[in-house]
C-alpha cells in the first residue's frame, strides 16, 4: 500500500462502509488497520454527500480509547478538550496538537530507523554487537533524550514556557534617543521654572 494512497469510502445509513477501491464492504478495526499502514480515508455519506471522514476516524479512535489497555486520552486531558472546544485557544491548540504528533512520529521513525540499522550492521557481522539498544538502561537514556527533545519543542512553540530560549534583550538606547529625551526634559524644567517666577 502507498503511503499516499487515499482510499474513497461510502458509508451507509445503516453504518456500514463500502470500499470503492476494493469494492466490499470494510469493518472500522480494518479502516483503522488501513491507516495505520499509511493510507489516507476520505468517506462520503451516501444520503447527503457530505464528507463525514472526522466522524468516522473520531469512532475509530473512541473504540481504542474505550479499550481497557493502550488509551491515549485521559479524562483530565479530554475535558480540556471539551472546555477549550470553541473557544479562541482551540485553533492554537489544533496547530501545537499536530506539530508535536508530527515531531513524535519523526522521533519514531527515527528510533526505528537506528534498531533497523543495529541489526542490519549485526546481521552483516561487522563492529560490536549492538545489544546495547534493547539494554533497560539505553532504553531509559533513550526515553530521557526524547523527552528532553520534547520538551525543547514545546518551548519553541509556546514563548514564555518555562525552558523557552529567553528573549532578545532590546536593543540600547541610542544617543540620539538619549538627547531628544534631554532636551524634552530641560524645556518642561524651563516651563516650570517660568510658572514658579509669575507666583
Amino acid at each position: 500500500m502507498s503511503e499516499t494512497e487515499t482510499i474513497e469510502l461510502r458509508r451507509y445509513p445503516s453504518r456500514k462502509l463500502y470500499n470503492k477501491n476494493s469494492s466490499s464492504y470494510v469493518r472500522l478495526p480494518e479502516v483503522a488497520e488501513m491507516v495505520r499502514k499509511g493510507a489516507n480515508i476520505r468517506v462520503e455519506d451516501t444520503e447527503t454527500g457530505e464528507d463525514v471522514t472526522r466522524q468516522v476516524l473520531l469512532q475509530i479512535i473512541m473504540d481504542q480509547e474505550g479499550q481497557t489497555t493502550g488509551a491515549m486520552l485521559s479524562a483530565d486531558l479530554m475535558m480540556d478538550m471539551i472546555r477549550l472546544h470553541q473557544s479562541k485557544a482551540s485553533e492554537m491548540m489544533t496547530g501545537l496538537f499536530e506539530q508535536s504528533v508530527a515531531f513524535i512520529r519523526s522521533q519514531q521513525e527515527q528510533l526505528a530507523s537506528q534498531v533497523t540499522g543495529a541489526m542490519s550492521g549485526m546481521s552483516g557481522g561487522m563492529g560490536p554487537q549492538p545489544w546495547n539498544v534493547f539494554d533497560p538502561a539505553a532504553m531509559q537514556e533513550m526515553q530521557r533524550e526524547y523527552q528532553k527533545r520534547l520538551a525543547s519543542f514545546w518551548s519553541g512553540a509556546i514563548p514564555g514556557m518555562p525552558g523557552a530560549a529567553p528573549k532578545k534583550p532590546e536593543p540600547a538606547p541610542t544617543a540620539a534617543n538619549d538627547a531628544d529625551e534631554l532636551k524634552a526634559l530641560r524645556a518642561r524644567l524651563e516651563e516650570l521654572e517660568k510658572k514658579a517666577a509669575k507666583k
